[in-house]
């Protein structure tokens, strides 16, 4: 299986096509001529409390990603620009959205809750996200798996963060 990843972050769009488990091709940008690929992955950031698995993205869930823009307002219209064009480049090959706030979605309550009034987290929904999450996943279990140790914890550094 061929699948072309699109990676949009803050500050770069990095594009790479995946076969059979391998990195066959990396660049920066989508190409001007489709290529051949079975599907499409994309990092999105930010799910909500709802999307917290891959799932193929329709029109339904189109419209949620962009409910959700306000959560992560300089990633998520990235993410978005990055599947409309992906979408127009290659429109008959299915795409699945993957979610950085995922890989924390199994935080505790504890982990999760905010110091806030409850009206305020119940009404409005607010608690805590964690982000870099498809990272944090992929660097620990690799991390994990090169020591030889059952687990590992992972810390990421963003370029999105203003020099100071």
């Amino acid at each position: 299986m061929r699948v072309l990843v699109v990676n949009a972050g803050s500050s770069s769009l990095k594009v790479d096509i995946i076969e059979d488990g391998e990195r066959v091709e990396s660049r920066d940008g989508l190409p001007a001529v489709a290529p051949d690929v079975d599907a499409v992955g994309h990092r999105i950031v930010h799910g909500g409390p709802d999307l917290v698995e891959p799932v193929v993205i329709d029109a339904d869930i189109d419209r949620r990603l962009r409910e959700l823009v306000d959560l992560a307002p300089l990633h998520q219209p990235k993410s978005l620009r990055g599947l409309e064009a992906a979408r127009r480049l290659l429109p008959e090959v299915p795409h699945v959205a993957c979610f950085d706030t995922a890989f924390h979605a199994t935080l505790p309550p504890e982990a999760y809750t905010y110091a806030l009034p409850r009206e305020w987290r119940e009404r409005r929904g607010v608690c805590r996200y964690g982000f870099h999450g498809l990272s944090h996943a992929w660097a620990a279990g690799r991390a994990a798996e090169m020591a030889r140790w059952p687990s590992t914890s992972t810390c990421t550094v963003s370029r999105a963060a203003p020099p100071r």
